[in-house]
């Protein structure tokens, strides 16, 4: 539902913890192509740190999940 303050709850936890963590992924989850589209973008952030990621979101997520 909204209204509800799920984003600000949200953005109070990423600025509450962000000196703990080296990234925070922002990924648009309206719907499955948004959710693709987003993690293509973060595919392109782990290129630039020499990671050897594809674009598919099992390759992002598995990148993600090994930082």
């Amino acid at each position: 539902l909204g209204g509800m303050g799920k984003t600000q709850i949200a953005l109070k936890f990423a600025e509450e913890v962000s000196s703990q963590y080296a990234y925070i992924f922002w990924v648009n989850a309206t719907n499955g192509d948004t959710i693709t589209a987003s993690l293509k973008g973060i595919a392109s952030i782990s290129e630039a740190k020499k990671a050897e990621v594809d674009e598919t979101p099992e390759s992002v997520l598995y990148w993600i999940a090994c930082l």
